[in-house]
Parts: C-alpha cells; structure tokens; sequence
C-alpha cells in the first residue's frame, strides 16, 4: 500500500467533529434534564419560610415541657404517646406522614387520643424513608414534634 491511499483527517476536519459532538451531547442531556420530574421541598416553600418564626416558637415551648410527647415506631405502627400529666386538659392538632422523595404520598391525619394514646398502623404506607409530624395545640398554646422513620 502506498502513503497517498490511507485517508487522513485534516485539523479544520477535526474541530468541526469536535463541535458537532459536543452541540450533540449538549442537547441529549438538556432534554434529558428537562424530562426529569423536580419535586421541591414544599409546592408553597415561600408562604411556609413567612410563618418559620412560628414554628420555632412552638419547637421552643415543646422543649420546655415537663414531660415530652413521644412519637415511637416499631417497624409496625407509629405511636403518638401523651403523657398522664397532659390526659386531663384539651389536646387537638394533627398528624402530618411528609415523604421528602414524593409529596404525593403525603397525607394529614387529625389527633384522635385513647387513653393518650394514638396508633396509626403503616402497613398501607410505601416503604422508605418518612418524617412524623406532630403539630398539636393545648392550653391555647401550639407545640410540635417530629421524627424520622423508615419503613422496610
């Protein structure tokens, strides 16, 4: 075989491939990414951050509790545990199950005590990772709590 019959690429060839590629890659991975679902924290996270302060006083009055709420979990049920010094005055709120990967599988249940107890079954729940949320209301004054859990 002679020299002048092996095909070369000259290098004004060679940045024109370069380009071409790169403009190429460029608009895969932007219609990928623009195909991607994007779930935020909250749909309403500017309303929320205005009514943050409030939700740190009621962290800060929790604290202050003689005794705490207890949200337990034991692979089964979660339970909500109001001890006996609270059973006597008027307790109401609501129960918050936030799953941060999907917000469409979050849900709202209202406090409903037996015997300052709640027991809210899990197995209807998609396994992963949830945060409880308990925002609760006694004396006139509003208080919270919060855990994580994982259901397997």
């Amino acid at each position: 075989m002679s020299e002048k019959s092996k095909a070369k690429i000259s290098w004004g060839t060679g940045i024109l491939i370069g380009i071409i590629v790169f403009v190429v890659i460029s608009v895969s991975m932007t219609i990928i990414f623009m195909m991607q679902d994007v779930n935020l924290v909250s749909d309403n996270y500017y309303e929320k951050s205005l009514v943050y302060q409030e939700e740190i006083d009621k962290q800060s009055r929790t604290k202050t509790l003689n005794e705490q709420v207890k949200i337990n979990f034991n692979g089964e049920v979660v339970r909500i545990l109001i001890p006996s010094e609270y059973l006597e005055k008027e307790i109401s709120g609501e129960i918050f199950f936030y799953r941060p990967s999907n917000p469409k599988l979050d849900f709202v249940l209202p406090i409903h005590l037996v015997d300052g107890n709640q027991i809210i079954p899990v197995k209807r729940l998609e396994k992963g990772f949830w945060r409880v949320k308990l925002n609760w209301m006694m004396d006139s004054n509003g208080y919270y709590n919060e855990r994580a859990i994982t259901i397997e």
